[in-house]
């Protein structure tokens, strides 16, 4: 590694140390990162004459997906304008994921500094959302309790943070400790463990719950394939946090409501708010099944409906499940590529959990990871926006940078 590719390296690794409490207090330094991220990246690659990243199948096909959003989706979108300014910007995210992939995080003291930051981050988030859950206020940021925890957030999205964060982290300090670099990362990030999962299920977020309890199935599952000690391991940790939950339900009315709302939505998913949300997206999908819409154009079509009198609806941002949004906003042209580069990912987490037994439980987390962000059957933020989405790149690509990082070591 020559001089200037350490001090670009560092310059990006401090700045990826940051990200996680900038995403808590300010979006704009989280936004910055992300750019900057990307630019220290780009100018080292032109610098050591390397672009063999962009060939790699995952970027690959983000990078097809970005030409065809620019080149076949923002010219023919109803808001031309509004749809280049999110076609165009999307390629941070890009140039994000691949930084983080296959430059930031390969290395076992960037990966050992990066989990202990992340780790203590969250500690200190869900701390302030403890305090905010007994005292009805936020020490950090003042914000009230109202119905839902926010922790130092000014808004109630505390349990998605730590949920999309927290397993990540673990998979980051499960590679160290099985590669034999360092085991304080693991041990502390299954000491940490419990504060988080007991924010996100008392936060009254629905989806950030169930994700997390799916993703827990992963590991739990992991865990049953990794040999005798490990199943011991998955049993205990099943009936205790059986127990926790069940205690949970029975003592906490607000937690219970939370619950009963789930299964009404549910039950009645087309009459409901996101249902109705959904079936929207879907419409507008049919109208332009090969463009869409166009990016960021789904609540400004859907304003032009309500004023001709086509349609009632309360018209939001976006139709809440990312899925729909990428057929309403992309049509076919950005869902399938989309597709497949999450089906890269998937299946990558897919062999690392049929394969040798110590990948195994690297296997589970990575794939609750994955679950957490890309589940198709969830309610989610938009997939396109600021917060959510850096959020959301940062988890995947810390998660990948975490399966990559094992398999080089073990190659």
């Amino acid at each position: 590694m020559t001089s200037l590719d350490r001090k670009l390296h560092l310059a990006a690794s401090f700045l990826l140390l940051c990200m996680p409490a900038a995403l808590l207090f300010s979006r704009a330094v989280a936004d910055i990162s992300v750019v900057l991220i990307g630019v220290i990246f780009l100018v080292r690659s032109w610098s050591i004459k390397d672009w063999s990243w962009a060939r790699e199948k995952d970027i690959l096909v983000l990078l097809v997906i970005f030409v065809l959003m620019n080149v076949f989706v923002s010219p023919f979108a109803e808001y031309v304008g509004k749809s280049f300014g999110r076609s165009l910007s999307w390629l941070r995210f890009i140039i994000f994921y691949a930084a983080v992939t296959r430059w930031v995080l390969t290395d076992e003291r960037t990966i050992r500094r990066f989990t202990i930051v992340v780790l203590c981050t969250m500690a200190v988030a869900a701390f302030d959302a403890l305090h905010q859950f007994f005292a009805g206020a936020s020490l950090l940021s003042g914000q009230p309790m109202t119905g839902r925890l926010t922790g130092p957030l000014d808004r109630p999205n505390i349990g998605m943070y730590l949920a999309k964060l927290g397993l990540v982290t673990s998979a980051l300090g499960f590679v160290l400790y099985a590669r034999g670099q360092s085991n304080k990362a693991f041990m502390a990030a299954c000491c940490v463990s419990p504060l988080l999962l007991a924010v996100i299920f008392l936060s009254g977020e629905r989806a950030a719950s169930v994700l997390t309890l799916l993703a827990l199935l992963l590991v739990t599952f992991s865990l049953l394939l990794s040999g005798k000690f490990a199943r011991r391991i998955a049993v205990g940790l099943t009936l205790c946090g059986a127990a926790a939950l069940t205690f949970l339900l029975l003592t906490s009315e607000r937690i219970w409501g939370r619950v009963e709302e789930l299964a009404n939505v549910i039950s009645g998913y087309t009459e409901s708010t996101y249902g109705q949300l959904a079936l929207l997206g879907l419409r507008f999908f049919g109208e332009n099944p090969i463009t869409g819409t166009g990016m960021g154009n789904f609540s400004l079509v859907c304003k032009d409906h309500v004023q001709q009198g086509l349609d009632s609806a309360l018209c939001h941002p976006h139709p809440h499940n990312f899925y729909i949004e990428w057929l309403s906003d992309t049509g076919l042209i950005g869902t399938i590529p989309f597709t497949i580069f999450m089906v890269i990912l998937y299946w990558d987490g897919a062999k690392a959990l049929f394969g040798p037994c110590d990948t195994r439980l690297l296997g589970g987390l990575y794939l609750g990871v994955m679950v957490t962000s890309l589940f198709p059957l969830s309610v989610t933020q938009s997939l396109f926006s600021n917060w959510p989405a850096m959020l959301a790149w940062l988890s995947i690509a810390t998660a990948v940078a975490a399966l990559r990082f094992a398999t080089q070591k073990s190659n």
